[in-house]
């Protein structure tokens, strides 16, 4: 579960999730209230997925990127968005995932 947010009012329209650092891609299921107007959601959209684990990985780099209602879609890496006080940084965030066996 997590939460995805725009700005500029613009709604959240797609959440994708990764499991190998962003090579291949699968839809999260999003969490709002489906009559609210896409251009006046002024808070978070949550989402969820469910992912399937392969067989003999012990390690994932999940990753989650959103696309909004003007198809602004996060961007790879901070390259080109970058400024000295880190600020504005919305670029893919990757969770490094280890996997014990019990």
């Amino acid at each position: 579960m997590g939460y995805a947010w725009s700005g500029g009012g613009r709604g959240i329209i797609r959440v994708e999730i990764s499991t190998d650092g962003g090579e291949t891609w699968q839809p999260a299921e999003l969490i709002h209230d489906p009559d609210q107007d896409l251009d006046h959601m002024w808070s978070w959209t949550f989402f969820k997925a469910v992912i399937k684990i392969p067989e003999k990985i012990n390690k994932l780099d999940l990753v989650c990127k959103a696309t909004d209602r003007s198809y602004n879609t996060q961007p790879e890496t901070i390259r080109g968005i970058w400024n000295v006080r880190g600020l504005i940084n919305n670029c893919w965030h990757h969770v490094p995932v280890e996997i014990v066996d019990d």
